[in-house]
């Protein structure tokens, strides 16, 4: 046997082949496999809508979380008053927080957010909490963001919240509406009529009718004194007062040249004040007591009897309410005789009923005429208020014998400069048929046409209840006018 090894007993070499590389889709799932197995160690995306940058709101409504230091009340509160619930609702927010979330929104350029609409009670308890306690979950809350609209948005939305909850005083509401026809009209740039102002207002979502938008304008303009010192000023007493100073003050105006704030600032104001001083002591508020008040200070401050401004005022109170129809007067027994000064008086020759002169005394009642409430008497009635009015009562002298049964004497010099009385003169002179075509009269100007037809002047409403009874008085048999009636005594022309 050969020495020479076998080759079948050497050690056997396999020979392997290098790995060869992946293929491309096993080089992709892998991929995956490891881009999956990263996504998961990653976090949600951070809510960048729950922390608003400083100037950076966004554009449409949305829930942020806010510091309850960034947030303030909006300083326009309409409601004054505090919350008498208060105490009660801060501990309700210590024991379960805000239920409902806050609605926000922030002025442009500002880094503070405001109340929206309603919620500043609210606001105000949970940073007392805040500040008090300092416990974490007061410190933030998740509030409801608008973007900012306007001043007058945010004002009209307090209007609602607080008058949907009860929780604003007559005053509280006519200061609210008074802003905010003031906000409305700066947006809008123009003055806004009541009528135009209510349909602003409806767009808005406040139902206000005309008439309230009057009282709410009367109140803030002339009765800030009592509004701001007496909450129980109730939009009755408004009503009740609102028509009456204005009496007074065409009665004070008709007497002596003076304009609405110079009557205002030194006969009503000064009885404001009074009874605002006394308001936290009594805690009661009367409307008819501040008018009989203010009747008092006028009659002062005219010199005359308040009894005689009180009928002048009743007088013409009701010839208001009539309206187109004649004031229909009460009954009075014929005055007492007197004794008249020499300039006024009539002879006892002329003394038999067709020539008997009565002068209407200012606050006096003519003698009542038997027969009843023919159209004559009420036309005598109607000149008396008329006359009284326009504080020409001294120169109206009755005359059964006058074709309206009455005749005015001439009007003092003095009074001549004074444009209320000698309008109402000429007016009752030339319907009494007693001037002539070269009388002076007054001029039918546009001054003058336009208080003729004013149907707010109390005045002017007397004079065409005096034009019905005329008309009323030739349809009874009267004899009309004619001119150049002269009367009967001398000096009374």
């Amino acid at each position: 046997m050969s020495g020479k090894a076998l080759e079948s007993d050497l050690p056997t070499r396999t020979a392997v082949a290098p790995p060869s590389a992946p293929s491309a889709r096993q080089v992709a799932i892998e991929e995956r496999r490891r881009l999956v197995a990263e996504s998961l160690q990653v976090g949600n995306p951070r809510n960048s809508s729950r922390d608003l940058p400083a100037h950076a709101d966004p554009r449409l409504e949305c829930q942020v979380e806010l510091a309850v230091d960034d947030i303030r009340p909006y300083e326009n509160n309409p409601r004054r008053a505090g919350n008498a619930r208060f105490a009660e609702i801060k501990e309700s927010i210590r024991a379960s927080g805000i239920r409902n979330p806050l609605t926000v929104t922030r002025r442009p350029g500002e880094s503070h957010f405001i109340v929206e609409a309603g919620g500043n009670t609210r606001l105000m308890a949970v940073q007392q909490l805040w500040a008090e306690t300092r416990d974490p979950r007061f410190r933030k809350l998740l509030v409801l963001f608008r973007p900012w609209r306007s001043e007058s948005h945010v004002l009209s939305s307090h209007l609602i919240e607080n008058e949907q909850r009860g929780e604003m005083t007559f005053w509280d509401k006519a200061t609210g509406v008074v802003a905010l026809k003031s906000r409305l009209e700066a947006e809008m740039g123009n003055v806004l009529s009541l009528r135009q102002l209510e349909g602003e207002l409806t767009s808005l979502g406040l139902s206000v009718n005309t008439a309230t938008l009057a009282h709410y304008l009367f109140a803030t303009e002339r009765l800030r004194t009592l509004g701001e010192r007496c909450p129980d000023l109730s939009g009755l007493d408004v009503k009740t007062m609102q028509p009456r100073l204005n009496a007074m003050k065409r009665h004070a105006q008709s007497r002596a040249s003076r304009t609405e704030e110079e009557l205002y600032a030194s006969v009503f104001e000064p009885v404001f004040r009074q009874f605002a001083n006394e308001y936290p002591r009594t805690r009661s508020f009367s409307a008819a007591a501040v008018c009989e008040a203010c009747e008092e200070a006028l009659a002062r401050h005219l010199g005359e009897p308040v009894a005689q401004l009180r009928h002048v005022l009743d007088s013409s109170s009701r010839s208001s309410r009539a309206g187109a129809e004649p004031c229909v007067p009460t009954p009075i027994a014929p005055p007492a005789a007197r004794s008249a000064p020499d300039d006024t008086s009539v002879s006892t020759a002329n003394s038999s009923p067709s020539h008997q002169v009565d002068r209407l005394q200012p606050g006096t009642a003519h003698p009542a005429i038997p027969g009843g409430h023919t159209p004559t008497e009420q036309l005598i009635e109607q000149v008396r208020v008329f006359a009284a009015m326009a504080g020409i009562a001294d120169c109206v002298h009755l005359q059964p014998a006058a074709p309206l049964g009455y005749y005015l004497e001439t009007l003092p010099i003095a009074d001549l400069g004074l444009p209320a009385r000698r309008r109402a003169w000429s007016l009752l002179a030339g319907i009494s048929g007693q001037l002539d075509n070269t009388a002076p009269t007054q001029q039918l100007d546009a001054t003058f046409l336009c208080w003729l037809v004013d149907a707010d002047d109390e005045a002017a409403s007397a004079f065409w209840n005096i034009l019905s009874l005329v008309r009323k008085s030739r349809g009874a048999g009267r004899r009309p006018p004619v001119a150049n009636y002269s009367p009967p005594a001398p000096g009374h022309a």
